[in-house]
Parts: C-alpha cells; structure tokens; sequence
C-alpha cells in the first residue's frame, strides 16, 4: 500500500488530487467553487438541489492540532450553507477520536466520520485507483521509496546527477503537456529532443524524465563531452537512458572548423539511430531552439537524417495563465521568502503583473521567489525589482555580477566562460590566476593572494557547481549566453580574454563566439587590435602539446597543432588583415620542427588542408608550399597507420578536391598507389584491432560500410574482409540473443541491491495568506 505524507503537494496540488480521487471513487463530477477565500468551500456537487460540499485541508507541516484551529472557524460557514453533505479532505494523520472531535465541531448533520479522509484513507484510495496516483506524477515521483531508489543509484551519484536538488525542484513542478508528450515520444521512438528558449523548462523537464526512469530500473548515462562517451557505455541488453543536456551549446557550434562540424553531426545522427533501433534504450537531449536551427540550416545530413522528428518545442504559450499562475504559486509556497516578500507580491494582486507579462519563464519565477538571489533588496523595493526583471530578464544575472559579487568573481566567471562553461579545478586555477592578473594591471583592481578561493566560495551554488572529478560547470547555460552578453556589450572583454588566456582552447572558444551573429561589434575590436594580441596568440599556437604528469607519464594537450592551423587560417580569413599572417608562419615552424619528431595527425591535417583550400582570402597564398609538401606528409602519416575512418576522410577529401584529376580509381591518378599502400596498412595493421574493439551492431555495420566505399573509390577487391566482419557480426549477435534473458536477469538484481480564469487564480494565491 502507498504511504504518501503528501508534502511534496502544494495546497493547490493537493486539493487538485482529492477532486480526481473523489470523482473516481463515488463516480460523479465535482464543480470548483471559488467565490472567495472563506467561503469554506473548495468544490461543490449540487444535483436536484441536493447539496455536496467537500473542503481539502492539506495541513502537513501543523497536522491535526493546525487543522483543528481551522475547522473551529469553518464550522461558521457550514452552519450558514447549510450543506446535505460536507466531506472533509486532509493530509493530517487522523485516529477515531479526532474524527469524532472534528464530527464534533462542524456537526453531526452535515458531517460523518465515513466522509473524513485523513492520511491513511487517502492513500487507500490511491491504491485503489492508480490511474489517479499515475496522473498526479509528481506525488510519486517525490516519493520517499522512490527518493530512496534513486540516492542508492551508484552509478547515477558518479555522475553528478543532483538528485537532492531535482526533488526539492518536483514540489514546484507544474503538471503541464510537455511530460506526458516527451514520455510517450520516448516509449514510442526511445528519443526526445527537448527544444526552447533559455529558461523555459527544458532542463527541469529532462531532469523529471530521467528521474522516473530510474524510478523504472533503467541505468543513467550522464553524457557531458560528446557522443563518444554514450557509444562508450551503451551496453547490450540492459536498459539504460541517455542524458545530454544543451548537447548543442556554444562549444559545440563555435569552436570547430567545418570539417570537424560535419563529423559532429554525423556523431549525432549515429547516435539517434543506435538508440532508436534498441528497445531498451533511451536518449533525452535539450537544446536551445536558436541552437538546433543554426545546425539545422549548416548540415544537410541532419536535414536528411529525420533528427527533426524527434524535437519537442517548449514555447511559453504551452503554458496557459493558470499554469502560470500555478507555477509562481508552487515556487513561493516552497520558497524560503520571507513573509515581507510574499506579501509584497499578494498586495494589490502584483501576482497578475508576474503571471500576464508576455516574458513569463519559470526561470524568471526560481529567481526572484529565492532569498538569497535577493541580496541587498529591500522589501519595499521588491515590487520595483520584479518590474524591472521581467522587463529584462538578463537583469537575473547582471544584478549579481554587478553588485553582488567581487572582481576576482568577475574573473572567475569569465575565465570559465572562455572554457566554455566547464572546466577542471586545477585547469580554471591557472586560467584564472593569467585573467586576474591581467585585468588587475589594466583596470587597477585589488589583488588578495586567496582571490581564487574566495571567489570559488562566493560563486558556489549561485553561478557555478563543482561536478564529479574536480570539474566546475556554470549551474545554468544561460549564466554562458549572459557573459556572452558582457563581452557584446563591452567588447574589450574579448580581448582580456585572449591577452588573460592559458591555453589554445580558450581563443577558439572565443573566437567561436566573436565570430558568430552575436558577437556584435567585438570582432571589429579584435581587428582592430589584432597586433597587441599577435604575441599571445603565436604563444598559445606554439605551446607545448605535451606535459609531464607526477607520475611521470605524459598527458597530450588539445588540440592538435594541424586543428590550431585550421582555426588561425579560419580567422585570418575572416580578419584579413597582415598581422594575422604571423601566427600561422609561427605555427607552420613548429609543425616542421614537430614532423622530425612524428607523423602528423591525418584527420587533423586533413581539417587544416580544407580550412586553407576553402579560404578565399588572396595572401594566404604564401603558404601553399606547405600545403602542398603536406601531402607527402599526409601519405606518409596513412601508410605508417590508418583506421578506416581516417582512410575514409582521405578518400573523401581528395575525391572533392581532385576535380580536374582523374578518378582515385584510375591507374593514372597520381595519388592512387599511396592512397592503395594506406589501404593495406588499414587492411593488415588496423582491421583487426577495429574489429574487436566491435561493442555493438552498429560498429561492424560502419566497419562494412567503410569497406563497401573502399571497394567503390578504389576498386580494391574487399569480399574476404566484408566476409570476415559479416561473419563476427551475426556471431555477435548470436551471443547477444542467447544471453539477453540472462543480462536483463542479472542487471534488475543488480539495480535492486544497488538501490484559467483570474478569479481561481485569486482564489489560488489567497490560501499563501494562511495555513493549509
């Protein structure tokens, strides 16, 4: 039997869950009646002039004792309506002789103890009819056992997955479409795209879905990088649900050349299809809604890719007033406002500004309904302060970077917006000790040798959160678009980051912003003074690639030294102006110096070779010599070692830019024998690693398709190797269906011991100026 305390109900929650157990339970249909707050009634069933009155006291925090006080002032109104039957609803825990006390006060002839329902015969009634408990999935979502289920999920806790946080955010989740129709998505295609405005609901909605999956045994796969890491852990026969929140983000379209962008979105498209295909799996990703259409225009394979059936759009107009009206109310009745606060928002029904204003999002509503977001407001400046938010919601972060926090905090936020939002400990350390410095030389700020700590602790929890393995992440993605807006706003910023910046990553990621339709007038400014900043930038391209760790191995620093060639001709492309030439000849040194050493890096140099053939600007020219000795190099590179995705880029790229050549299959194409000798390095050096590196079906698939295209570029006789993987694939799925039963057996064991109209709404929101 469910044992429900029902806290995790708001009052109108609450009374929303009586009225459908009611309902279901005696088979009639209640009307709401709402003529004011002391009415003493909540809904009415009045057939033939025969009158039902039933009242839902949810009374959780205060029980019987709170309950009791109030029902001593009802009993007035029950007299004066006079009802044939009064039913009275409550979450207090009643024994006998509570009922016959409360029999007692409002009257034998209106009321009986069959008609009380306390605690316990409300969840008898639950148990009865499921299909209430069901609907009303936040009562059991926030449940205790489930709670429970989930804190005991190892797995889940290693991920970083803040499962405190997402039950304490349930209480104010507002019943809406969007999670019934993500989870029918789900159950019928095993993937949802959840797609929107920044503080709409995207994030709060995928943490609620992935919540009642492991509610549902299903093991969680936090995906944070990219793709790779799902493929990683995607095991067979074992259900599991995929999470990549803003899979989308800034990082993810702004700081790659094209080349690497269109393997992105292959990576994307392979990934949906791999878990559309099994029945165990599912895959909840979110994306701002600017974001997916900028890659949606920029790659036509996820136009052909069907990826757009798969989008749920969040719009603010999904959500009617009385949701919104609903939503506001659940954040304040669960808030930690004082009561100056609250009533600041009840006088003269200010709640109807919030609720109608067409910039309503329940970001917005988090924010200004939490006490320490208001931090130096005064209680009669709290109306103005809403005003004013709503009119411009970036004020939710400009008033706290502005006037809450301190410099060395201003550092720290941007240091980790040029990281792209995440960043390790020790890595944000040394970014931000480069930033801090700088920006103090250059605008005269004070410097403490604890800046980095006190700054950490000031931004913990308000701007940022640590995750698993010493990382440190923006706590929102809209804490990113705002610095962003900083550095639009005030366009130095760009150039601080760069002149403050430790490693190459962090110009790309800049860059990546600068040049986009947001970027305003900071890539002028970045023109302007490209010749201040040449030395930073030929300092980071020519920074070391390696580092010795303390246990003496050597760790490889991203990226390569060929993409940093691609991004510095993407910008002085763009740029055109001689300054930005500089950088590239340094580069191009060191890449030679680096060649004595090891072969180059093939996809790599294949991003730099296309980035310099599409580039359109005339004075680049000057490094075609390279380029073209690059091929040498690049052959060279292919027939030491290449996998067959590498093998592939080579062919794809030298078929699109050999135009006035032969075909690659023909004997008189110049690069035809290098291009067979990496064929056979891949056939006799790679293959069989490839092979049994095979996790699922989809990688012998690949393997076969990669061979297939051999065949038609090269005309290479391949039938023995297509034999060969054919062969391990359908072994492999043989092995995988004789111990399905076996490893779905195994993994539940496993997971088991691991374990609208205004007058409502005034109705609504004057229960917040007393007790229930």
């Amino acid at each position: 039997m469910t044992d429900y305390d029902f806290s995790q109900l708001s009052p109108h929650d609450f009374e929303l869950m009586c009225r459908d157990l009611l309902q279901e339970e005696e088979g009639l249909r209640l009307e709401s009646f709402k003529s004011g707050k002391d009415s003493g009634i909540d809904f009415r069933y009045a057939p033939a002039g025969v009158t039902t009155i039933v009242q839902c006291k949810r009374f959780v925090e205060t029980g019987y004792s709170g309950l009791l006080r109030s029902l001593r002032h009802e009993a007035e109104k029950v007299q004066r309506l006079a009802p044939q039957r009064y039913i009275l609803m409550t979450a207090a825990s009643l024994s006998p002789a509570n009922k016959d006390e409360i029999v007692g006060v409002i009257g034998p002839q209106f009321l009986t103890t069959c008609d009380i329902f306390g605690r316990s015969e409300l969840n008898g009634l639950l148990g009865r009819h499921p299909e209430v408990e069901r609907a009303h999935y936040k009562l059991w979502l926030a449940s205790i056992n489930v709670l429970e289920a989930v804190l005991h999920n190892d797995i889940l806790l290693q991920s970083g997955f803040q499962v405190k946080k997402i039950y304490r955010e349930m209480r104010r989740y507002v019943q809406g479409s969007a999670y019934p129709r993500a989870m029918k998505a789900l159950d019928t295609c095993g993937v949802v795209i959840l797609s929107g405005q920044p503080g709409v609901g995207k994030t709060t909605l995928a943490d609620l879905i992935l919540y009642e999956h492991l509610a549902r045994e299903f093991e969680p796969v936090i995906i944070r990088e990219n793709f790779a890491e799902g493929k990683k852990l995607f095991r067979q026969n074992r259900p599991q649900i995929f999470y990549f929140d803003d899979f989308m983000g800034v990082t993810f379209l702004g700081d790659k050349g094209s080349a690497g962008q269109q393997r992105d979105y292959r990576a994307i498209v392979e990934f949906i299809e791999m878990i559309g295909t099994a029945k165990d799996k599912r895959l909840v990703l979110t994306t701002r809604d600017h974001m997916f259409q900028q890659a949606w225009g920029a790659s036509e394979q996820l136009r052909d890719s069907g990826i757009i059936d798969h989008k749920l759009v969040i719009h603010m107009g999904d959500y009617s007033l009385q949701q919104r009206a609903e939503i506001l109310y659940n954040h304040l009745f669960f808030s930690d406002l004082p009561p100056g606060y609250r009533d600041e928002l009840l006088k003269d029904e200010f709640y109807f500004n919030i609720v109608k204003h067409n910039k309503f999002n329940p970001r917005l509503i988090e924010w200004l309904s939490t006490q320490r977001r208001l931090k130096g407001i005064a209680v009669d400046g709290y109306q103005a302060f809403v005003t004013n938010l709503l009119e411009n919601p970036a004020e939710i972060w400009r008033h706290a970077y502005e006037q809450q926090i301190s410099d060395a905090g201003r550092s720290l936020l941007l240091t980790l917006s040029s990281f792209g939002g995440r960043a390790g400990e020790a890595l944000l350390r040394e970014g931000f000790g480069k930033l801090h410095e700088h920006r103090a030389q250059k605008y005269g700020l004070q410097r403490r040798p604890d800046d980095y700590i006190v700054a950490r602790k000031e931004l913990n929890g308000a701007f940022i959160m640590p995750m698993p393995n010493d990382m440190i992440e923006f706590i929102n993605p809209s804490v990113q678009d705002w610095l962003n807006s900083v550095v639009r706003e005030a366009p130095e910023n760009a150039v601080d980051l760069i002149l403050g910046a430790c490693r190459f990553t962090q110009l790309s990621q800049v860059w990546g912003f600068v040049r986009s339709d947001l970027g305003g007038a900071s890539r002028d400014t970045l023109s302007r003074q490209l010749s201040t900043l040449v030395p930073k930038i030929v300092e980071l391209a020519t920074a070391p690639r390696t580092m010795r760790q303390r246990d003496g191995s050597t760790a490889y620093l991203a990226p390569t030294y060929e993409l940093r060639l691609a991004k510095l001709i993407e910008i002085a492309d763009e740029i055109r102006v001689p300054d930005a030439l500089v950088p590239i000849e340094r580069l191009i040194k060191q890449i030679l110096v680096d060649r004595k050493q090891e072969h180059c890096p093939i996809d790599d140099m294949i991003t730099a070779m296309h980035e310099f053939q599409e580039s359109e600007w005339s004075a680049l020219a000057c490094f075609s010599s390279f380029f073209d000795k690059s091929v040498d190099e690049l052959m060279a590179s292919a027939r030491e070692h290449c996998r067959s995705g590498e093998l592939r880029n080579l062919l794809l790229f030298y078929e699109a830019s050999s135009a006035d050549q032969p075909m690659l299959s023909s004997e008189h194409h110049p690069l035809r024998s290098k291009l067979l000798s990496a064929y056979t390095t891949f056939v006799w050096k790679s293959l069989p690693d490839e092979l049994s590196e095979c996790t699922f079906a989809g990688d012998y698939e690949e393997l076969l398709s990669d061979l297939e295209y051999f065949y038609c570029v090269l005309r290479v006789d391949v039938s023995a190797h297509v034999s060969r993987v054919a062969e391990a694939r359908d072994e492999y799925l043989k092995y995988e269906e004789q111990h399905a039963d076996q490893e779905m057996d195994s993994y539940k064991e496993s997971a088991r011991e691991s374990h609208d109209d205004d007058d409502n709404i005034r109705a609504m929101f004057g229960s917040l100026g007393g007790s229930s």
